[in-house]
């Protein structure tokens, strides 16, 4: 994240489904600074490649790509990068000792061609994002979302939410050990603190917990419902405040005549497996 003080990375310029004038991120002073920063880098570790970046006004994605083992940790690269910035600064006319970036920062291992593949979609897909949250701060609006096998569902929020790269669906069993339980509670506080999207129905009352813990430390959310959406539908409290906020997906999934709660509960945790593992898709 950019430091206080420190001018904008860039500005956001088109228009979001425009062919024409696509949503671009057009670097400022800072931000050539950045991209010069990030060319330097791999004079440095040239063992690596940046295979995409953007850099938006407050902050910087990018995907590494190793080529080769190494000993080398991330957090070297990220700081050398950082103090490239400062210098490459200095060098260009600025004050000495500036820091573009907060300490810190954001990191996913990526696992596979199809994982690696969406984080390059969502890299790109920045700046459009970035004019919709601007054009769309409200988010309350119905719309029909898609699974791969053609079922459609009712949902309500932030359609977003679907396309971010990390998508972690959270399921507590009674089988679990508490060694496992401790490992995912882990996993999910780091995809919160990645900016990541947590999706579950939230049925069991540790799991609400998880959903509480997370709503009130600012993650987002997919929430699978077994509420169906009246005509005039709009969720209340705290759900429509945090939906104000673009942090909130609702879907719904009502049980049908015939389907036990428990074999209910079973079908909305598997409809959150697959929300997480990008099944459903929406144009908008």
């Amino acid at each position: 994240m950019k430091e206080n003080g420190i001018a904008d990375f860039s500005s956001i310029e088109g228009i979001p489904g425009n062919h024409d004038w696509p949503p671009i991120a057009v670097p400022t002073a800072t931000g050539q600074i950045i991209a010069q920063a990030m060319k330097e880098l791999k004079k440095f570790y040239p063992f690596i490649w940046i295979q995409r970046r953007c850099i938006m006004p407050d902050h910087l994605h990018m995907c590494i790509f190793v080529r080769s083992a190494t000993k080398v940790h991330l957090g070297h690269i990220i700081a050398k990068l950082k103090r490239l910035c400062g210098e490459l600064w200095e060098a260009a006319g600025g004050p000495p000792d500036t820091h573009f970036f907060r300490e810190g920062f954001h990191d996913v291992i990526l696992r596979g061609k199809d994982q690696r593949q969406r984080m390059l979609d969502y890299i790109s897909d920045n700046p459009r994002r970035h004019l919709v949250r601007r054009t769309h701060p409200g988010w309350h609006r119905r719309f029909p979302i898609t699974h791969h096998s053609g079922v459609t569902y009712e949902a309500y929020g932030n359609w977003d939410l679907l396309d971010e790269s990390q998508l972690v669906a959270v399921m507590i069993s009674k089988h679990y050990s508490e060694q496992l339980l401790k490992a995912k509670k882990r996993f999910w506080l780091k995809t919160v603190n990645n900016n990541g999207v947590l999706v579950s129905p939230f049925i069991s009352q540790p799991e609400k917990k998880i959903r509480d813990w997370a709503l009130a430390n600012d993650a987002a959310l997919i929430i699978i419902t077994d509420e169906e959406f009246g005509e005039r539908f709009h969720p209340s409290g705290l759900h429509h405040e945090v939906c104000s906020e673009g942090r909130l997906l609702l879907v719904s999934a009502p049980r049908p005549a015939g389907r036990s709660q428990r074999e209910h509960c079973l079908f909305m945790n598997a409809l959150a497996s697959d929300i997480a593992k990008g099944k459903f898709h929406i144009k908008i």
